[in-house]
């Protein structure tokens, strides 16, 4: 048995802190400038990645139609407002 596994069981958080502590040190993890390769299919980094890389048009006419949504949107919340009472001592 390792060190570890004779220690005892600590509350949650210490537990927790444990796990924490174990998964950051871990040296499978890859180094920040080494890029991402995936060995799944079911990668959804690499699925979102892939589409964008592969279709910068699609991209750009989504970003396009959320812009007009978002106008849209703020078009009906300005349209709802109402709108305060004129003076009519003038």
């Amino acid at each position: 048995m390792t060190e570890s596994a004779s220690e005892p069981v600590g509350s949650v958080s210490e537990e927790a802190f444990k796990l924490f502590r174990a998964l950051s040190s871990s040296s499978a993890e890859p180094k920040s400038d080494e890029p991402h390769v995936c060995t799944a299919t079911w990668c959804p980094v690499c699925q979102v990645v892939g589409l964008v890389r592969d279709n910068p048009d699609a991209i750009a006419q989504v970003s396009a139609s959320a812009a007009a949504f978002a106008k849209s949107l703020r078009d009906l919340v300005d349209s709802a407002k109402p709108t305060p009472p004129e003076d009519e001592e003038a």
